[in-house]
């Protein structure tokens, strides 16, 4: 049982493309716990194909919204797996 929850994970990761960018250039995906305010001033959106798995994969994003273009995903967030999509 727990291996079909490690594949619907890796599955909903790979191809959810939203994410969000926070200040300290970390994506995670949208309700995750790290962020506990509704201020989204200094993040950035990210929608771009296979985001999350392209940053597990040591690729550089540049953000494509939200209130802080200029912010270029580096890495990302661990804690989201719990809190994904599935």
């Amino acid at each position: 049982m727990r291996d079909g929850l490690a594949e619907r994970r890796r599955t909903a990761s790979a191809s959810t493309s939203a994410l969000l960018i926070s200040p300290a250039i970390m994506a995670h995906f949208p309700r995750c716990p790290h962020k506990d305010d509704p201020d989204y001033s200094r993040w950035a959106e990210l929608d771009t194909p296979r985001a999350r798995e392209r940053l597990g994969n040591g690729e550089q994003l540049p953000a494509t919204g939200g209130s802080r273009r200029d912010l270029v995903a580096m890495t990302r967030c661990q804690d989201c797996l719990d809190y994904g999509p599935w």
